[in-house]
């Protein structure tokens, strides 16, 4: 029998995996953008965004469906606590993916079309972390191997690029 840490591992490893396929599939995909690096790099966050803003509107919705209009007086539900953990891990790692995207767009060292993978990719991951923790602590994981990969690898790949534009 697998334990949960175990199984954590796994499941955040073939979320990376599959992050690591679909930024390769939607590279490809879109390599003939003809955007500027830069506008690509801006562009590239509006799915995150519209991700997270679902996420809020979904939040609200559900405190408005619950009644739970004072969340510092009461106990809130778990879909709310779900929610709201979700939304913070969502920021947290924008605010790590957003100035590594674009960095990376501003140095021009990635095409258009990986850039917009890059951004529709971290979309993806932050909805797949979303469903899995919904149904279970332990779907949060593909999502967030997913997220990891993507968000990590840009902030790497940005901070080389850096070092090597100096």
């Amino acid at each position: 029998m697998v334990g949960p840490r175990l199984a954590s591992v796994l499941l955040s490893s073939v979320g990376a995996a599959l992050a690591a396929i679909e930024t390769v599939l939607l590279a490809r995909l879109f390599a003939e953008a003809a955007l500027a690096p830069l506008a690509a790099g801006f562009l590239a966050l509006l799915p995150g965004a519209a991700v997270l803003a679902a996420m809020v509107l979904a939040q609200m919705g559900m405190r408005f469906v619950s009644g739970a209009t004072d969340p510092a007086s009461v106990e809130d539900p778990r879909p709310l606590r779900v929610g709201q953990r979700v939304i913070g891990n969502t920021v947290e790692q924008a605010a790590i993916f957003a100035p590594a995207l674009v960095a990376l767009a501003a140095l021009e060292r990635a095409s258009s079309g990986t850039l917009l993978a890059l951004g529709l990719v971290f979309a993806l991951s932050r909805l797949l972390f979303w469903v899995g923790y919904v149904v279970h602590p332990l779907g949060r994981a593909p999502g967030m191997g997913a997220t990891v990969l993507v968000v990590l690898g840009t902030l790497v790949w940005a901070a080389w690029a850096g070092l090597h534009s100096l």
